[in-house]
């Protein structure tokens, strides 16, 4: 007798990236195998590396590793060293650049010698790898010869002595909210904290393109105007330019929606305009939680932002040749100037780039001042992060496609333009980032030299150079980039952007991907591998790795396969850039898995005394954490009898601040909190209590090079994501 028929659901079907993946590990497999056993005749390594090595003039030859390797090491080692106790002074500055000049020019003028010339295949390898290395090096330099004029606290002493003006002119300010699609909480907060700013005269809107009944219900109860139009024509160009029409203020403050200003704000930022030719004052965009890459390694406490190096460093030295970027929040602008030329730039993808741009060839200035005086949030996920990061990137190439509109080559100086030729330069690094991972991999599988010199060589003049383009530009930028961690995040990025970038070179005005950044945060209890966006990484770590087996492991084992290619000049160096390639792209995947998301809000180390009534209960304790939506209470004295659903009223000492709270969970020492609909008053008093940046959480992260390495190796050994999925 048959049983029951079981309920079936749909077929699980699996995903064409899991596919792609498998076929292409079975695609590369089978090549190497076919390259293993065959005969390949022009492929052959004899072929493909040089009989001989060129010899040096006897001056310049290394043939004695203590006589003449390691006394180019030792020097480069103490110029290293200096760093740790040499002042930030102009002449110190200058003093290494001139000594990391020395020996880049040492370096390149050695490595000019070192092309494989035997084959056009090897010849033509070795040449784009010495080509992007110049290129690199030089973009490199265009970023740091201005760090002789680095001075990062020069605007705020500036904004010290011009706040007498912003009190006694007290002009007036529309601060501005464009919204799209965001949350309706993302809103709620960004209306609150501005209604926080202490500054008087002031008029907040809320600019939601998103045509929501909601939204302009949340404004009308919160006391704020709000402004939608009948259509969303040119995105958020377009919404801006519709509130410049319909608002009268001298001046606009912009925050993102997802931004919060600090209470100063205006203060510090108006008496820029003082001078009548500022058109805009922009500040760095800081976040109260840690980037995806981050808090997917487990570093999300220690790490500063990938952004860290431009608003810290970038952003300061273009301050001084008047070239600074609008970054589309927390800045404030002068309506004459927008009404000057036009509005927004409506032409492009993204506005605020190309708006800053246009006011510089109109003659305008822009200032920067370097204090954080906001804080907003992140994309979550790596998905989120490459979609921004992208739409991002086809904004900057668009700048160069606008000739007419905006004329950088015959409207700008030479030290503005400066700034241009290293932003068209840097737009190619994913085209460099795949070039420096895929060259050494296919000079090791088909057994040939990118370097045609002994390792002694590249000992006496590639280490000491290597060693000090790994320091000195992190020092001459007050340690906000490492050069490590920087290939990490070009390695994730270089596939999708190299990508976007052909398609961009192509079409530059069609719309690739979002239009905004996703800020909606969903609940998830498991980790996303996105192996749809990592695949190609994890390709080049297979092929590494069936290559090292190939050629060193089997034939150790000395099987059929043994010997499959002979020894060449150079292995050895090639051998060591892959390892260190293969650690770069271990790091890279690893930073790729997206952690689960379990919060919807994010909660902060906050410990303050509070009391908890319910009824004629009173319970003393101290918060251990704190969120807008609730908090852990440790008690003074353990209570047995409080159990969930109990409501109360939580009351902070300091600051005074009254929330409706309920409980979630109850053990006899501690209570897990959540906040019922609060006044608005008090809703923002939480947020200025969550979000001040007197907080240490809140403060942007300084490391040291070493620690930054430590970390770079630490997250290997630990590989979060691995112990995630088995925990």
């Amino acid at each position: 007798m048959s049983g029951p028929a079981r309920a079936t659901g749909p077929a699980q079907r699996v995903s064409p990236a899991a596919w792609g993946f498998l076929l292409g590990a079975l695609a590369l497999l089978l090549g190497a195998l076919v390259l293993a056993t065959s005969d390949t005749g022009w492929l052959d390594a004899a072929q493909l590396n040089p009989l001989t090595l060129r010899s040096l003039p006897a001056q310049f030859q290394v043939a004695d590793v203590w006589r003449d390797a390691l006394p180019p090491l030792v020097v480069a080692g103490v110029i290293a060293a200096m760093t740790l106790w040499l002042p930030r002074r102009p002449w110190s500055l200058a003093l290494m650049q001139l000594l990391l000049m020395a020996v880049a020019l040492r370096y390149f003028l050695w490595r000019a010698t070192t092309l494989n010339m035997a084959h056009p295949l090897s010849l033509l390898c070795s040449a784009a790898l010495f080509g992007t290395e110049l290129l690199y090096v030089l973009t490199s330099g265009l970023q740091l010869l201005p760090a002789l004029s680095y001075d990062p606290d020069l605007r705020s002493r500036q904004a010290n002595q011009l706040e007498p003006w912003v009190a006694q002119q007290q002009p007036g300010v529309d601060i501005w909210i464009p919204t799209y699609n965001e949350p309706e909480r993302l809103v709620r907060r960004a209306i609150l904290t501005c209604r926080n700013l202490s500054y008087a005269n002031r008029t907040i809107t809320v600019l939601d393109d998103g045509h929501r009944p909601a939204i302009a219900e949340l404004a009308a109860k919160l006391g704020v105007n709000y402004l939608s139009r009948p259509d969303n024509a040119h995105r958020k160009a377009g919404n801006l330019n519709h509130a410049l029409a319909h608002t009268s203020a001298e001046f606009i403050a912009v925050f993102d929606c997802d931004f919060m200003p600090y209470p100063r704000f205006l203060e510090r930022t108006l008496g820029f305009f003082a001078e009548e030719r500022v058109a805009l004052v922009q500040t760095p965009q800081h976040y109260f939680q840690a980037e995806f890459h981050n808090r997917n390694l487990g570093l999300d406490v220690v790490m500063p932002s990938d952004l860290d190096y431009f608003f810290r460093y970038l952003q300061v030295i273009r301050d001084r040749a008047n070239a600074v970027i609008c970054c589309g929040t927390s800045y404030v602008v002068r309506r004459r100037a927008l009404e000057s030329i036009g509005g927004y730039v409506t032409s492009c993808l993204i506005e605020d780039h190309q708006t800053s741009t246009k006011l510089l060839t109109r003659g305008w200035s822009i200032r920067y001042l370097n204090e954080v005086l906001s804080m907003g949030e992140v994309p979550r996920t790596f998905p989120d992060f490459l979609d921004q990061r992208l739409r991002w990137m086809q904004g900057n190439i668009q700048i160069f496609f606008r000739p007419t509109e905006l004329p950088i080559w015959s409207a700008l100086n030479a030290a503005q333009l400066s700034f241009y030729i290293n932003l068209a330069v840097s737009v190619l690094t994913p085209l460099w980032r795949l070039i420096y991972l895929v060259l050494p991999l296919l000079s090791l599988v088909l057994g040939f030299t990118l370097i045609a010199a002994p390792p002694i060589e590249y000992l006496a003049y590639g280490t000491p150079f290597v060693l000090l383009l790994h320091v000195i530009p992190s020092w001459l930028s007050d340690y906000h980039q490492f050069q490590f961690w920087n290939e990490v995040y070009e390695s994730l990025f270089c596939v999708p952007g190299l990508r976007r970038m052909l398609q961009v070179l192509r079409h530059p005005f069609r719309i690739y991907g979002g239009i905004v950044t996703n800020k909606d945060v969903s609940q998830t209890n498991s980790q996303n591998s996105n192996l749809a966006l990592i695949w190609p990484l994890l390709m080049l770590l297979a092929g590494l790795a069936l290559t090292l087996v190939l050629r060193y492991l089997v034939p150790q084992l000395d099987m059929a396969l043994g010997g499959w290619r002979p020894n060449y000049d150079g292995e050895a160096l090639m051998l060591g850039w892959n390892l260190y390639n293969g650690l770069v792209l271990a790091v890279a995947v690893l930073a790729c898995v997206d952690r689960p998301n379990q919060r919807v809000t994010d909660r902060f180390p906050i410990n303050r005394i509070a009391c908890l009534e319910s009824g004629d209960l009173r319970l003393w304790g101290t918060t251990l954490d704190m969120s807008e939506e609730g908090a852990n209470l440790a008690l003074q004295t353990p209570h047995p009898g409080l159990h969930r659903g109990q409501r109360g009223t939580l009351r902070l000492v300091e600051p005074a601040l009254n929330l409706e709270a309920e409980v979630t969970r109850a053990t006899p020492s501690e209570l897990a909190l959540s906040f019922g609909a609060a006044a608005a008053q008090n809703d923002g008093a939480l947020l200025a209590l969550l979000y001040s940046g007197d907080l240490w959480f809140h403060r942007p992260k300084r490391l040291s090079i070493s620690d930054a390495l430590l970390h770079w190796l630490g997250s290997l050994w630990r590989a979060e994501p691995i112990r995630r999925s088995f925990n």
